[in-house]
């Protein structure tokens, strides 16, 4: 279906390299899910006859494709892309924006490039991305993110492209067996464990039995992480969560159990739970791919009603998701003590998690590809649902105010909502 179109796609792969990204079909080994995603639509590409090429800066365990190029930091990935008809690339590197000697460089090489936004953009620098020419589309990986901008100019490039989640139908709960609750993520503050761990003595005092399985470490992103004396995460974090998990000796309560960063084998702890918790928090979740690896074998989700996971978990239908943190362990609680609903709402999470398929989501990447070589129009899409959600409604006025008047740029609510952080920023807030 690819045909000869050749693909380049760049993975900042220094911090992975000695992990076994062979086949990403089996399910995330144990990396961030940017670079998961990255990798495994590299498989899929080079899967469905695309002429794949796969930009690294070190040499790895990596999905087969075409051709596999060595690069010196970005320095490198223009002269390279220009033997590509599209270059790939995250909108960060490093945890850092793209800068603009980059995007001066993709110009002056007529580079076409989509840039694929993983994380939110503060204003200026989806400003950046909106004037950069070479840059014919920006895909955002849930309908949530996409919504958050449709009123600042970047909209007219943009357009939105779930995740791909393989689904091994062989690893489905059968029955509920124990009250485990499970919970996957990075151990860093804006990943929020700090909040289930902080409800977890209320949870155990309502259902005795409950043990908590925690998949994960400060150490996700970056295997060189210095990790505090429990050796979980940096020591200011562990500080922060470790006493809501330790008894009066500071041994962790037997409830407990940390597993560190695991791969494919996370899916034996996953298989037998009762509960899983993704990001308490919300914060900095576009789509939340850890609440597919839940739904997808059957086991209900509890998180915050905010951000990408309102694009992959249905309330009340395929877990819940809470108005506010203070309601986690009520909802945890709600699911371990009702094996009826618990098992209810685990058969509809898995039909919602077939829906990010890659046999279907690679059809919305061919899409955007020959649109982007036919020079054409990306579609705006209005949005459908969440309306009072994250000022929605504001965004919308704004952007149909903006379509009536002509106006191609002026004020935004993301623009607002980054003046607001700056400001914070300064006063030390």
């Amino acid at each position: 279906r690819g045909g000869l179109m050749k693909i380049a796609l760049y993975v900042d792969n220094r911090k992975i390299n000695d992990v076994d990204c062979s086949d990403l079909l089996k399910g995330n080994p144990g990396i961030g899910g940017t670079e998961y995603s990255i990798l495994l639509l590299a498989q899929v590409l080079e899967k469905n006859s695309f002429d794949v090429i796969l930009l690294l800066e070190k040499r790895a365990i990596h999905p087969e494709v075409s051709q596999v190029r060595l690069v010196n930091r970005l320095d490198d990935v223009v002269k390279i892309a220009k033997e590509a008809d599209i270059l790939i690339i995250s909108s960060r590197r490093d945890g850092e924006p793209l800068g603009n000697n980059f995007f001066e460089q993709l110009n002056s090489n007529n580079i076409r490039t989509i840039i694929w936004g993983h994380n939110y953009y503060y204003s200026d620098y989806a400003k950046r991305i909106a004037a950069c020419n070479a840059i014919k589309a920006n895909v955002f990986v849930g309908r949530q993110q996409y919504d958050r901008y449709i009123d600042h100019e970047i909209i007219k490039k943009s357009t939105y492209i779930y995740n791909m989640y393989p689904i091994n139908s062989n690893k489905r709960r059968d029955k509920i067996k124990k009250h485990y609750v499970t919970y996957i993520g990075s151990l860093v503050p804006e990943k929020g464990f700090h909040v289930l761990a902080a409800a977890w003595k209320k949870v155990i005092a309502s259902v005795p039995d409950a043990e908590l399985n925690v998949i994960g470490s400060g150490k996700l992103y970056s295997r060189a992480s210095k990790l505090g004396k429990f050796g979980i995460a940096e020591e200011s974090y562990e500080n922060q969560f470790m006493p809501y998990l330790v008894d009066s000796n500071s041994n962790i309560i037997p409830s407990v159990h940390f597993y560190g960063v695991m791969g494919a084998e996370k899916a034996d702890v996953i298989i037998n739970s009762s509960v899983g918790v993704v990001n308490p928090t919300g914060r900095t979740e576009t789509f939340g791919i850890s609440a597919l690896d839940f739904e997808s074998m059957g086991v209900p989700v509890v998180t915050i009603s905010k951000g990408g996971f309102l694009d992959t978990i249905i309330n009340k239908k395929t877990g819940i998701l809470c108005e506010n943190i203070n309601n986690i362990s009520g909802a945890i609680i709600e699911l371990l003590k009702d094996d009826k609903k618990n098992t209810m709402y685990g058969t509809a999470a898995i039909e919602l998690s077939s829906q990010f398929a890659p046999d279907k989501i690679i059809i919305k990447w061919e899409e955007l590809f020959y649109t982007i070589l036919n020079e054409d129009i990306l579609p705006y899409y209005p949005p459908e649902n969440f309306i009072y959600n994250n000022l929605k409604w504001l965004r919308i006025a704004n952007h149909n105010i903006k379509e009536l008047l002509h106006i191609n740029g002026g004020p935004s609510v993301i623009g607002l909502e980054t003046l607001v952080r700056k400001v914070l920023r300064r006063l030390g807030c």
